[in-house]
């Protein structure tokens, strides 16, 4: 389901998240959607306290926001957001977008999320609010299979018939930001998933070291 865009409409895409710490798999998807549908951008928008994760482990909200400019510096086609960062409270999805739309009301909008959040996506907070607003773009993880996710996919559809959900089968880089803290404190090479700069920027601030 490419769009070709031939009017005057932008295209954007919104790939959220914790970021903790981003790696070249947020990267991935990000390039994959922006390419596959012809976006004019997409904006990688770190949040600030996440709806639906534990927070101990989380590192602030200027080190999150400090390595996506870093791992997207250069990039075309991604930009960086601070606009859940510089919300207070809790992060949802739904708000995001409301106000994403009242800052671009031309716009059209995909949503960029792994499988494993599709696996949830009935539970979020007003789901139907984030498909009126949205077309969702769901990509394969590690834990899920294509069928799974499709099925999910099927029942939501069903629930939500109004909305617009696309599955893309990329090969996908399988490594998840925890794997990545708990390798990063034992010292572990993570070269093969981070952005050299992150990394140093990560070393330079003495994130995500054993207590």
């Amino acid at each position: 389901m490419t769009n070709i865009n031939n009017s005057n409409i932008p295209v954007y895409g919104l790939l959220g998240g914790t970021f903790n710490p981003i790696h070249k798999g947020h990267i991935k998807i990000a390039l994959a959607a922006y390419n596959h549908f012809t976006m004019d951008k997409v904006l990688i928008m770190p949040n600030n306290m996440p709806a639906y994760k534990e927070t101990n482990d989380i590192v602030s909200a200027d080190d999150r926001a400090n390595m996506v400019k870093l791992a997207i510096d250069g990039i075309c086609g991604l930009e960086y957001s601070s606009l859940e960062i510089e919300r207070k409270g809790i992060t949802y999805t739904c708000d995001t977008l409301e106000i994403l739309h009242s800052i671009y009301p031309k716009a059209k909008w995909y949503f960029i999320i792994g499988g494993d959040s599709v696996m949830y996506f009935d539970k979020w907070r007003c789901p139907d609010k984030i498909l009126s607003y949205a077309s969702i773009i769901a990509f394969g993880r590690e834990g899920y299979t294509e069928e799974e996710i499709q099925n999910k996919i099927s029942e939501l559809l069903a629930k939500y018939p109004f909305g617009t959900i696309v599955y893309e089968n990329i090969d996908t880089i399988n490594i998840s930001s925890s794997k990545l803290r708990d390798m990063i404190s034992c010292n572990i090479d993570v070269s093969e998933y981070v952005d050299s700069k992150v990394i140093e920027y990560i070393k330079e601030n003495r994130l995500y070291c054993p207590a």
